[in-house]
């Protein structure tokens, strides 16, 4: 038994019963006692309560630190992680990307997967996160190797993080001859939804109920790249909407990135939400990379970039569409940068996208909401039952703890609690 006094936990992550009355809207959070039996968390109360007797061992007294239940990273790239030193992007720019990579992948072979990915896992772990969700680059016949190997690795971290796999493909393949091979090759290896991307065309609604009838003969989701760029004539959300109404998909449906919406006209842009909230889709938000990567100017003047390359984060939350933030690519040609930290993710997330306003739900984005998109039931909360996944901050308000975001922490793992210790990078060499 572990049993941990005054923690102060984000209301937004606790049972309604315990997250009320409400906390002050500046400093969302309640002072809890948790007893950790096992793997889960076995009973929890506001510590303003009258405490039963007292169970087996000693408490352990936080003192108002702030714990986070283990964190959900909705949207990465393992297949690609780490591969900036020998595959930079000096220009930043989208395609120097796409072409950088494509060079590379001749490198991508399973001890070179297993060495990047694993270590990216680790980093992961450290830092505190227990559901990671990869897209993983999938063209035949050399995409067997990127699906056996997150596979393997899926086995080699089970029980301590949960490894989730979407096929990443364009989504005209599906409709080719080999699309059903790319379907099936990622469901072998344990894919947990399709996925791909696309850039508009007049073929891309019947590409849609293509890939849909697919998932559906399936009994998967679907997981697509959508809108990443500041086009606004690129409206892939609102055909993928329209589709997934017309053909009355009942699984679930993630989009990432969405960037395009924030630059259309505002009544297509309320259109368009509205479209995606009747079609049940929910948004994976690509804050860091996609700040990096959008608006590169080059000679162009102004050359400071003008805009942020978020989706309508805010307006999407109004509109009763689910959100979650995620670290996509890290330190590849897509984004220099990055270490699998979701605690950096919120942090730079809230500053950007200006979720300090709705801050009592902000943290959602990295955990119960993430939880939600990508199912993983229980995870990204701190409640009776749950799985004992939790992060411990020495902060002791969210001001101090929106204000160090490098700051140390002890990870709690069922009835362990211990110092987070990242790997150093000379494991990657």
């Amino acid at each position: 038994m572990l049993r941990l006094k005054r923690a102060r936990v984000p209301a937004a992550v606790l049972p309604p019963l315990i997250a009320s009355p409400a906390p002050d809207a500046a400093e969302p959070s309640v002072l809890c006692d948790i007893e950790i039996v096992g793997a889960k968390i076995a009973t929890l109360r506001r510590s303003d309560e009258v405490a039963p007797a007292a169970g087996v061992g000693e408490a352990l007294d936080l003192d108002g630190a702030f714990v986070f239940p283990g964190f959900v990273d909705a949207h990465v790239h393992l297949d690609k992680t780490h591969t900036w030193d020998r595959a930079p992007n000096r220009s930043g720019r989208f395609l120097e990307a796409l072409e950088t990579l494509a060079r590379d992948k001749e490198n991508w072979t399973r001890a070179d997967l297993l060495r990047r990915a694993g270590f990216a896992l680790h980093c992961a772990w450290e830092h505190g996160t227990r559901v990671v969700r990869t897209h993983v680059d999938t063209w035949l016949p050399w995409g067997e190797v990127n699906h056996a190997t997150m596979q393997e690795l899926r086995e080699a971290w089970r029980g301590r993080i949960e490894l989730q796999t979407v096929p990443l493909t364009g989504v005209a393949n599906y409709c080719g001859a080999e699309g059903e091979a790319i379907a099936d090759l990622a469901l072998k290896y344990g894919a947990c939804a399709l996925g791909g991307w696309s850039p508009m065309s007049s073929e891309l609604p019947g590409q849609f109920d293509r890939l849909l009838a697919m998932a559906r003969d399936r009994g998967v989701g679907i997981d697509l790249h959508v809108d990443e760029n500041g086009n606004p004539k690129e409206e892939v959300l609102r055909t993928l909407a329209e589709a997934v109404l017309r053909n009355r998909f009942p699984n679930p449906v993630v989009c990432g990135h969405c960037c395009s919406l924030s630059v259309q006209e505002t009544e297509r842009q309320r259109s368009t939400l509205a479209l995606v909230r009747e079609a049940g889709i929910r948004v994976i938000s690509l804050p860091l990379c996609n700040l990096y990567l959008q608006d590169r100017r080059g000679a162009q003047f102004p050359r400071t970039p003008q805009w942020r390359g978020l989706t309508l984060i805010h307006d999407l939350l109004d509109a009763g569409v689910p959100v979650a933030c995620a670290s996509d690519n890290v330190r590849d040609a897509f984004h220099a940068y990055g270490d699998y930290d979701a605690a950096e993710v919120y942090i730079q997330s809230l500053r950007l996208a200006h979720l300090d306003s709705r801050l009592a739900e902000s943290v959602a984005v990295v955990t119960s909401a993430a939880a939600d998109i990508v199912g993983a039931p229980g995870m990204g909360r701190v409640a009776e039952g749950a799985p004992a996944h939790l992060v411990v901050f020495p902060s002791r308000s969210f001001s101090e703890f929106l204000s160090r975001p490098g700051s140390r922490r002890r990870l709690v793992d069922g009835e362990n609690i211990r110092d987070a210790r990242p790997p150093d990078y000379d494991e990657l060499r």
